[in-house]
């Protein structure tokens, strides 16, 4: 299963039948989905085009159908999503969604803003891989980040919605990378490509962060 990033919160997860595009973005985020195409869309914040671009995607089959943005359980074309509430901004609901697809379980955490209840907590730690908020500036701080990872447990952590490095010409209020880093306590390579195979067998045995470029920048 292949796992690419667009930028801020945007990933399409492609298994070998199916498609998932998981918070589309709008081009106001300075990041272009360029009509990736999709069997499924989720949304974390309904009402926000930061994370409900919809129209930016090629959708198969009904729309009416094939987006997720609210909580419950789900199976389209054999990928099973399970979507469950989560902390937003401003008390605002943000769906966590996880998503089965060629046997890796994947957590796309949204814009989440603070540690989840513990019936959601129990369904995000069945995750192999999580896709993090980590940059503050109005989502995840990295402090909180590192903490809800560590919660989570999952092998592979993948970060999102931070100030890429040397990307001077966007003035964000996000932190850098590098500060969710420090905060989980680990040093990586800068990231060399936009997307990631994972199987079940490539897994990592201990936790691992592995950022991505950003293939909307």
């Amino acid at each position: 299963m292949d796992i690419a990033w667009y930028g801020h919160a945007a990933f399409r997860l492609r298994g070998r039948e199916a498609a998932v595009v998981m918070d589309p973005c709008s081009p106001d985020t300075g990041f272009r989905l360029n009509r990736p195409s999709a069997d499924i869309v989720t949304v974390s914040r309904a009402l926000d085009q930061a994370h409900n671009w919809v129209d930016g995607v090629v959708l198969e089959g009904s729309e009416s159908h094939r987006r997720l943005d609210a909580p419950g359980e789900y199976e389209v074309k054999r990928v099973l999503a399970t979507g469950v509430r989560t902390p937003g901004p401003e008390g605002a609901r943000n769906v966590a969604f996880v998503v089965t697809i060629d046997e890796v379980i994947v957590a796309h955490l949204g814009d989440i803003q603070t540690m989840p209840e513990r019936s959601a907590l129990e369904e995000l730690q069945r995750a192999d891989v999580v896709l993090m908020p980590c940059g503050g500036g109005g989502h995840l701080s990295p402090e909180a980040a590192a903490s809800i990872a560590g919660t989570i447990a999952a092998p592979l952590v993948i970060p999102m919605l931070y100030q890429p490095e040397g990307a001077d010409e966007v003035e964000t209020s996000l932190e850098p990378l590098s500060a969710f880093l420090r905060e989980m306590g680990v040093t990586v390579d800068p990231p060399s490509d936009n997307h990631v195979n994972v199987t079940r067998s490539s897994i990592p045995a201990a936790p691992t962060v592995t950022p991505l470029l950003a293939r909307g920048a």
